[in-house]
């Protein structure tokens, strides 16, 4: 997990194309500016300016070992996740409540998509999936258990996701997955 402390680098991920880009960077792996810009229906210019923005902040990296030639340009997402830390002067909460609220919209769009076009996924893919919500009862320091207990269950994922894609050897039918949930405390 990079620990983020420095108001720019929030500030270049409050862009939702750019917050897209990076996510997109996340599930496919390594790849070409020319393919990101199809994927993205965008400018191949434009996804290259974005990504030296990127860039700028070690948000993403070149992948030069796997150009063909000295047009094609790899790019793959720097792994790890972003923890903010520090930002306590108005202007820097400002920038992290931007960063935030670009963060759940895109959570709570992909979602949308998923719930829009899960029936032109494999029934084995549509049966697999799952949402829940629950309403606890507990206190700060019993939410904190469950916090590190479910980062626990997630890890040994995570580091399977790591090597397969610094390995470029997936099974064949391996696919991106998105898992995002959410604890606060709610007022009723």
């Amino acid at each position: 997990m990079r620990q983020i402390d420095d108001p720019d680098v929030l500030k270049v991920m409050t862009s939702p194309f750019r917050m897209k880009l990076y996510n997109l960077l996340f599930q496919i792996g390594p790849v070409t500016v020319s393919e990101l810009a199809r994927r993205m229906d965008a400018d191949p210019g434009q996804v290259s300016y974005h990504l030296r923005q990127m860039q700028e902040h070690d948000l993403i990296e070149d992948v030069p070992e796997l150009a063909r030639d000295s047009r094609e340009r790899w790019v793959r997402a720097a792994m790890g996740g972003l923890a903010v830390t520090g930002l306590e002067t108005p202007e820097e909460r400002a920038v992290v409540r931007a960063w935030t609220s670009q963060w759940v919209i895109d959570q709570f769009e992909r979602l949308r998509d998923w719930e829009r076009t899960h029936r032109t996924f494999p029934e084995d893919w549509q049966n697999v999936a799952f949402g829940s919500s629950r309403h606890l009862r507990l206190t700060s320091d019993e939410l904190a258990q469950l916090r590190d207990q479910l980062n626990a269950v997630l890890e040994p994922w995570r580091e399977l996701t790591r090597s397969r894609v610094e390995s470029s050897e997936t099974p064949a039918d391996t696919r991106p997955v998105f898992l995002f949930y959410h604890a606060f405390p709610q007022d009723p």
